[in-house]
């Protein structure tokens, strides 16, 4: 930054006709240039803290004149400074105001508008916002000579690696011949271009030439060492890919091993509180048949820092669908401390798009869910404001709710903690503690809290509370006593949607011999409540399951009825109607694929299927897999045979749509074991 400083120093010191700022009296103000060379210094510095006030300060000052080149010139770095402390949708719009007058400036000003460019674009490629990127790397390069290219040719190659045209291949190909250059060549650096090259043409279909541009990488990049830098196992996943992608199963599996991918004690990433792949469809444009290994990073906070796509059969719109889905992830902060540093930096999965939204099924949580967020809507809108956007995870709903409460807002708090309790990836005390705090401001009476936005609140919140330690028979008592009890509150009464779906959520779906009687009467009570309209998605929802414990215990008339009282087709009510209890896991030893014990290779899978009506899966296909490949064939096989309890519809067609489950690969005392993972109910 030392030429951006000179610049400014020299442009300061000009003589002008014009002054560049009016210099105020003596004493009258603080001298412009001393100010404005104060805050220059700590932004080139990187000290934002001190440089934003600063700028702050001459920003507001009338002497600084808008259109002139120091109003350009505050603007700018300003920006900068806020894009760099997190405030991007702020820093970018300075940037933008400023950043046209500055290169018009010329070459004086060049190396500052590089950087802000190269931000820009890198901001823009985070959104997957493919052209604005583009444009902001060329201009970027259009001022760039020599060695200076390398950064931004890098970034060019990753934004257009699933395009068409050659802009990608040619990237590669100036970096190769920038690190190529000199008396001493830079090996590893041209292993890197190598590495980038023969991923961008894997994704070409070109599988051969990748293959070799790749091998490539190897010798250039080979150490002797024992410790492998991150960059070195990736070049090995890329090669797995490559000799997969041949049909080499061999030394994918040998190349696998040496990424270290599939190695961890334990398979933290199978604990993941959100892990959704993308939906197939229009939304996204990706079709079922539709593949990619999307490579993340974990933060401290256990969220997605960083996704990308790296391979792909598809487009650029298709590769950032993969990603921005993985962005989403997120891991108990405790579980993503466990991953070591090494993996949390860079892993990869195989994805491929959901055939549904969701698993298995609404929630019947779901309509009360849309109640209170209408409230939500239209309290924010009305004056509530959160800061918050829609999607965001918990540490954003967790700052927002603790900035509610200390400015004493109880809207906005409510909302804050009941959006919080659903996404809260907190330990279970402090979860806990939230709750509580926001069922005192549902029940609390607040005049700023409409007493039906309370209702909704507290069961969404009970549902919400996380499970005690011990048995899990005693809990899953608990939980039943604790929601149908809150069904019997005064408080719900009048509520015919709050108090049935404490019904609903506190009928467990696979009753024991003790529980199977307060279950149906509850479910009786929801089936004919005929406050709520008559195909009701909460009267549907308890009318299916009735429909099926009748069938079960054989009276199929009475099931026939029950399952006509909804008004479902056989199609809808297998894409609304409840997931049936698993009755066999089918989780031998013998699941396990004996090339990924012959490594050592433990993983996990995500696989999606529909659940018959005869509770046989059918359409089973694996969405998502650890380590990529190594697993995606056995959790299909293994989910091929296992079995649901059956469920009641009249043709014995699909009794649940695009269900999904997980199931891990473990070797304990290298006993290989294959376990489902079941899903939270």
């Amino acid at each position: 930054m030392q030429i951006s400083r000179v610049a400014l120093a020299a442009l300061l010191t000009l003589p002008m006709a014009s002054p560049l700022f009016a210099q105020p009296a003596s004493g009258a103000r603080p001298d412009l240039q001393t100010l404005f060379n104060a805050a220059t210094d700590a932004w080139a510095d990187n000290d934002c803290v001190k440089a934003l006030p600063l700028f702050a300060q001459l920003a507001d000052d009338p002497r600084v004149k808008p259109g002139t080149l120091p109003y350009a010139a505050i603007a700018v770095r300003r920006g900068d400074c806020l894009i760099a402390t997190g405030q991007t949708a702020q820093g970018e719009a300075l940037v933008q105001q400023g950043l046209p007058q500055l290169t018009r400036a010329g070459e004086e000003f060049s190396n500052e508008v590089v950087r802000v460019e190269q931000r820009l674009g890198n901001l823009a490629a985070a959104r997957w916002d493919h052209d604005t990127a583009l444009a902001h790397y060329k201009a970027a390069l259009a001022l760039l000579k020599g060695q200076e290219r390398s950064q931004t040719l890098m970034w060019l190659a990753q934004l257009t690696s699933f395009d068409s045209d050659n802009q990608a291949l040619d990237a590669v190909e100036e970096g190769y011949g920038l690190a190529s250059a000199g008396e001493k060549p830079d090996k590893r650096a041209q292993g890197i271009w190598r590495m980038m090259k023969g991923r961008i043409l894997l994704n070409r279909g070109r599988i051969k030439e990748g293959r070799e541009a790749l091998d490539q990488a190897l010798k250039l990049t080979d150490t002797r060492s024992d410790r492998l830098s991150l960059d070195d196992t990736l070049l090995r996943a890329d090669l797995a890919q490559a000799a997969m992608l041949a049909r080499d199963r061999e030394a994918a599996y040998r190349y696998m091993a040496q990424s270290g991918a599939g190695r961890l004690e334990k398979s933290p990433f199978t604990k993941a509180a959100h892990m959704e792949p993308p939906v197939c469809g229009p939304d996204t444009g990706l079709e079922p048949e539709d593949r990619a290994v999307v490579e993340f990073s974990i933060d401290d906070q256990g969220q997605v820092a960083r996704a990308r796509t790296i391979y792909t059969n598809g487009s650029y719109a298709k590769a950032a669908a993969f990603a921005r889905a993985v962005q989403q992830w997120a891991w108990p902060r405790e579980e993503a401390a466990r991953i070591p540093l090494f993996f949390r930096a860079a892993t990869r999965v195989e994805m491929v798009c959901t055939r549904a939204e969701g698993t298995g099924g609404i929630s019947p949580l779901s309509p009360l869910m849309v109640r209170f967020n209408q409230w939500a809507a239209a309290a924010v809108q009305s004056g509530a404001p959160l800061g918050v956007q829609a999607g965001a995870q918990w540490p954003q709903w967790l700052a927002a709710a603790e900035a509610a409460q200390k400015a004493g807002k109880a809207q906005s708090e409510l909302i804050a903690r009941v959006e919080l309790a659903h996404v809260d990836l907190r330990g279970a005390q402090d979860r806990q503690v939230s709750i509580e705090r926001g069922l005192v401001l549902a029940r609390g009476g607040s005049p700023a809290i409409p007493a039906e936005a309370a209702r909704t609140a507290v069961v969404l919140l009970e549902s919400a509370r996380p499970k005690a330690e011990g048995k899990k028979q005693d809990d899953e008592q608990l939980a039943m006593d604790r929601l149908l009890a809150l069904a019997e509150d005064p408080m719900l009464a009048s509520d015919a949607l709050a108090q049935d779906s404490a019904l609903l959520i506190g009928a467990p779906r696979r009753p024991r011999v003790d529980q199977a009687e307060r279950s149906r009467a509850a479910l009786l009570r929801v089936a004919q409540d005929q406050r709520l309209a008559e195909h009701h998605p909460l009267r549907q929802f308890a009318q299916l399951r009735l429909a099926n414990d009748a069938a079960r215990s054989g009276d199929l008339d009475k099931a026939g009825q029950w399952f006509a009282a909804t008004g479902l087709t056989q199609e809808q009510c297998a894409l609304i109607g409840p997931r049936p209890a698993l009755t066999n896991a089918n989780n031998s030893g013998s699941n396990f694929p004996m090339e990924a014990l012959r490594y050592g290779f433990e993983g996990w899978s995500r696989t999606e299927f529909d659940i018959e009506a005869n509770g046989h899966t059918a359409q089973v296909r694996t969405v998502i897999a650890y380590p990529p490949f190594v697993f995606t064939e056995a959790a299909r096989a293994m989910f091929t045979g296992v079995r649901y309890q059956p469920s009641y519809r009249p043709e014995r067609g699909a009794a649940c749509s695009a269900s999904s489950d997980f199931v891990r690969f473990s070797i304990p005392g290298n006993t290989n074991t294959v376990k489902l993972i079941k899903p939270k109910s």
